[in-house]
């Protein structure tokens, strides 16, 4: 063997991956340090990370299972073990490098997914077949969508860069000297410079988050202590036969008294009665369930005559609590109709949604810092002049350590009422925005 033949083969001997085994660990001592668990283990066909990330991190699991291919499920799980575990520079021309935040886990492994398949959708079915026009086959399909093709030039990159670390690794380097926004025809995006929302569209929206905070939220809540005072009430109760019946007509003819009519089903349960007529937005059938709470009924089903009857002639009410709402300043009418549990469980996400509106568009706070922080959050600070400065203390997680790093934020009265009301709709012991679902908790469209 030539000099060179032999130089050739120490190289590829050198680059040759060391197996991972089946029983290490996935995440560096780095992350694990101070957990109970050591993290998922490399021979697991689901990677999940969740103990070891913020709770707003949305999906915290790696499903190898989603590659049938066995050699492109090792593939993938070396190539991300390695982006965890590795500083590799993956552009040349930069050099820098720094291991993979565990928070990028799932969308890495979409990335690298579409890589693989759609390599093998072009004939190379291993990372070593792929060769020139396969990558500009492959190319010609992301570029309709400029912004992930950047994404998935930038992955092939890292799985070049990767390579030594790899079982089945690229003989060619993708794209060599050119980054990948230039590669993917993308104008690279330029930092501190998004837009602001329109003052003609961010008004209007300001301006309604705050009446849901300033207003809205009082009605909701009352709304929310009248259901469960009803429902406690009826909890309570015991009827004997011919009860249920007298009950149910004395709530007909106390309506008939006030003039309101009988609860309206809620249209989004409408399926529940088919045939049912919609006239001007409310369905002409009874909201049994209500109406039994209304009544101290445990169930109203033995009654549906009566209720129709009623309904017939009284009328149906939508929604059909007592809860009185409250106007709205510039229309002078009430900014909706009565609610019932149906309605008011949507407008708890609309008050919610509207907390985080005022809270981040008044802190300038990033997504993650909002949904991150504690019931705690909100103090206030005196200042030297006797003025009360409100803040907002939690963590920023931009270009930070994995847990982050602490941080206050100065904030108008009105974000400490969004605290406030977060405080009374959620219940999660330690986020403002986790609330009670189900077995577990919800932190703003994450279940936990």
């Amino acid at each position: 063997m030539s000099a060179a033949g032999s130089a050739h083969a120490r190289a590829r001997e050198l680059a040759a991956p060391a197996t991972v085994a089946a029983d290490a660990p996935v995440l560096p001592a780095s992350i694990t340090a101070g957990h109970a668990e050591a993290g998922p283990l490399f021979g697991e066909e689901v990677w999940d990370v969740s103990g070891f990330v913020p709770r707003t991190t949305a999906v915290p699991r790696a499903d190898f299972t989603t590659l049938a291919d066995p050699e492109k499920r090792r593939t993938a799980k070396e190539y991300l073990y390695s982006r965890i575990n590795r500083a590799v520079a993956a552009n040349q021309l930069s050099g820098t490098a720094r291991p993979m935040k565990i928070t990028a886990l799932y969308h890495e492994l979409c990335k690298v997914r579409t890589v693989l398949l759609d390599l093998d959708r072009v004939g190379a079915g291993r990372l070593c077949e792929v060769r020139r026009a396969h990558l500009d086959e492959v190319l010609v399909g992301w570029k309709r969508h400029p912004d992930r093709a950047a994404e998935l030039v930038g992955t092939l990159k890292h799985l070049g860069a990767h390579g030594p670390f790899l079982t089945d690794s690229l003989v060619i380097t993708p794209w060599p000297g050119r980054p990948a926004n230039l590669v993917a025809g993308r104008r690279p995006p330029r930092d501190n410079l998004t837009e602001r929302i329109p003052e003609h569209i961010m008004a209007p929206l300001l301006l309604a988050a705050v009446f849901y905070v300033e207003t809205a939220s009082a009605d909701l809540l009352g709304a929310r202590e009248e259901i469960a005072r009803l429902e406690k009430a009826r909890a309570g109760r015991r009827l004997g036969p011919g009860e249920a019946r007298v009950a149910l007509e004395a709530l007909i003819e106390e309506r008939r008294r006030s003039g309101r009519g009988i609860p309206a089903l809620p249209r989004q349960a409408a399926h529940k009665e088919p045939g049912a007529i919609v006239d001007d937005g409310v369905v002409q059938a009874p909201n049994g369930e209500l109406v039994g709470m209304l009544a101290g009924v445990h169930g109203t089903s033995y009654h549906r005559g009566l209720l129709a009857a009623a309904g017939a002639g009284l009328g149906y009410e939508e929604g059909g609590l007592d809860t009185a709402i409250s106007r709205f300043a510039s229309t002078g009418r009430p900014w909706r109709t009565r609610l019932d549990p149906w309605s008011l469980r949507t407008e708890l996400t609309q008050l919610r949604t509207a907390c985080w509106i005022v809270i981040a568009y008044l802190s300038g706070m990033r997504d993650a810092e909002v949904r991150e922080l504690g019931r705690d959050c909100a103090v206030e600070d005196v200042g030297a002049e006797g003025r009360v400065r409100h803040k907002l203390v939690g963590r920023v997680f931009k270009d930070r350590r994995l847990a982050g790093e602490g941080a206050d934020w100065v904030v108008l009265e009105v974000v400490h009422r969004a605290v406030a009301v977060l405080l009374e709709v959620n219940d999660d012991p330690t986020h403002l925005f986790g609330h009670s679902r189900g077995a577990g908790f919800e932190l703003y469209g994450v279940s936990i």
